[in-house]
């Protein structure tokens, strides 16, 4: 045995503590040998004790008040007790005390060493045993706590990055505290919804802090005013920056705009989205396209699908967990047999997903269940919450214009559109008014640099979004100071106008109408969005000989 184990011997007879002592240090076992209860105390708190052995009568009292202090300051040491005196009240009060066994007197001297050495060894075990269950439960703890802050903190910023929409309804049933689901809903300065839900390989925590970097991202891209697949393309740049390569989101991306009567759908991975027409009947939006982390972000797709908003009464869109693995009648049903259920059901989302979780099967006894999101979107109740508000007749300031200058690497301030609508904003126009700016002055914007400046064909944008990308950024890259946009703001509070006027270094363009409105946007050249200009100005007129395009908004 170890040489640092020891063993408190006390007895008040001088022989049996020499036999004692000489049969243990025969074993390796170091002893500490006192003679009354005053020196075993004393001894207890200068010395390592690996095992007690007690005589019971000693001169300055019984033993039994001893067995008590030290059940409390050493609860897991082994006492064992020597006594001649075997008397049954006696030897149970000790057991109850907690002593582990009796050494009876005359001691043997060979089998008390071979007992002794037995009990050190159970309380080596035992306190390795106690010492992992202690670490074990403080690491639980400590993780319970970590755990309750990443929770905390999760779904804070989920809270903050989401805005509530009337005619959004959403249930969720996580297969635990984190969901590795997310549904997202924001509106852009335009005043259009972008919406995403998105599902991450794997469940729980993992799960959970796979989607997390798409949150803010999404948030922010929204505010910037970016259009659906700039925002695809920025959630995969932040995905494979964060996230390792085996860990992939599926998501449904879209977006509803009032402006242009379009719903846009982008499916990477996803079930298929749900459309029900004006008269319920029901069509499918598949996938087909990668989960984002799959490929790398210059051969993502971006393209959209595009149907027409006031076509579209309501739409569904799930995770894979609403219509994986779900028995009835003990027959396990097919994706297209689900999704008659979920239409039948779609106008009571929670009561369906419910429904849908009663029909799951599990695939072991733990009941690990897979994460189940469901999103309906009634699209009249949207309609009516992305109206513009009509806003009180505010007195608004006197009238005031504004002149800008960009040139040179100023031009690529993507900023600076969002900025003018955020000054015009503190001036006291409403926000309605202030996003139709910042839509107009941004297609002004992108008019003029991509395609008056850049020289990059309009119809590229739509056709290979990456190839768009790339090309704008070489352009980037050799922007000189001779390029140059203009922008002048003119506020008339008399006649509450809001005048832009816009020209660029570039080559200017040709109407290939009299009219703007009597076009569709694929007749113009460059097809560069003017049609929708026009649907939210009072005016438009451009000059061929000053290159400058010239609006007017009615407040």
């Amino acid at each position: 045995m170890p040489i640092e184990d020891k063993v408190l011997i006390l007895e008040d007879d001088s022989s049996t503590r020499l036999i004692v002592s000489k049969s243990l240090s025969a074993q390796g076992i170091e002893s500490v040998v006192v003679g009354t209860l005053a020196e075993a105390e004393t001894a207890t708190e200068n010395h390592s004790i690996s095992l007690f052995l007690l005589d019971v009568h000693l001169p300055d009292g019984d033993s039994t008040g001893l067995v008590r202090k030290l059940r409390v300051s050493h609860p897991l040491v082994p006492i064992l007790v020597m006594t001649a005196d075997y008397e049954q009240n006696k030897v149970s009060e000790f057991f109850d005390l907690g002593v582990r066994d009796f050494i009876n007197k005359p001691v043997h001297p060979i089998l008390l060493a071979s007992r002794v050495r037995s009990f050190i060894r159970n309380y080596a075990t035992e306190r390795a045993l106690f010492e992992a269950n202690e670490m074990y439960q403080r690491i639980a703890h400590e993780k319970e706590q970590e755990e309750e802050l990443a929770h905390y903190v999760y779904n804070h910023i989920l809270k903050v990055h989401t805005s509530n929409v009337d005619g959004l309804e959403v249930a969720i049933k996580s297969s635990g505290r984190f969901c590795g689901d997310m549904i997202l809903s924001a509106k852009a300065p335009n005043g259009n919804l972008i919406v995403m839900l998105a599902d991450a390989t794997g469940h729980g925590m993992a799960a959970a802090l796979t989607i997390y970097p798409m949150v803010s991202t999404f948030a922010a891209m929204v505010a910037k005013g970016l259009s659906l697949g700039a925002i695809l393309k920025e959630l995969s740049v932040k995905h494979n920056q964060c996230i390792p390569q085996n860990r992939f989101v599926a998501a449904i991306l879209l977006e509803l705009s009032l402006s242009d009567n379009s719903i846009r759908i982008w499916n990477g991975g996803m079930p298929a989205l749900l459309m029900f027409d004006q008269n319920g009947e029901l069509s499918k939006v598949t996938s087909k396209n990668l989960a984002i982390g799959i490929l790398p972000d210059d051969l993502i797709s971006t393209k959209m699908e595009t149907f027409e908003l006031d076509k579209v009464s309501k739409m569904a869109m799930f995770s894979d967990g609403l219509i994986e693995n779900k028995v009835v009648d003990g027959r396990t049903i097919s994706f297209n047999e689900a999704y008659d259920m979920i239409a039948e059901r779609v106008d009571d989302p929670k009561t369906l997903l419910e429904q849908m979780y009663g029909y799951e099967q599990f695939a072991n006894d733990l009941n690990d269940h897979d994460d189940m999101t469901l999103a309906v979107l009634d699209l009249e109740r949207l309609k009516n919450e992305l109206k513009p508000v009509e806003s009180e007749d505010l007195s608004l300031p006197g009238s005031f214009k504004f002149d800008f200058d960009l040139t040179g690497a100023a031009l690529n301030n993507e900023k600076f559109v969002f900025s003018l609508s955020e000054l015009l904003s503190s001036y006291g126009f409403s926000k309605e008014f202030c996003q139709r700016v910042f839509t107009v002055v941004t297609e002004l914007m992108i008019n003029a640099v991509d395609h008056g400046i850049f020289n990059i064909p309009s119809n590229l944008k739509e056709e290979d979004f990456i190839a768009y990308l790339s090309m704008r950024e070489e352009k980037q890259e050799s922007i000189t100071s001779d390029d140059r946009v203009t922008v002048s703001v003119d506020w008339n509070e008399s006649l509450r106008t809001l005048t832009v006027w816009l020209s660029d270094s570039g080559d200017g363009y040709e109407l290939k109408a009299k009219k703007i409105d009597d076009v569709g946007a694929d007749e113009l050249a460059y097809g560069r969005g003017l049609q929708l200009i026009s649907s939210l100005c009072q005016s438009f007129d451009y000059s061929k000989q000053t290159n400058t395009t010239h609006v007017t908004l009615e407040y």
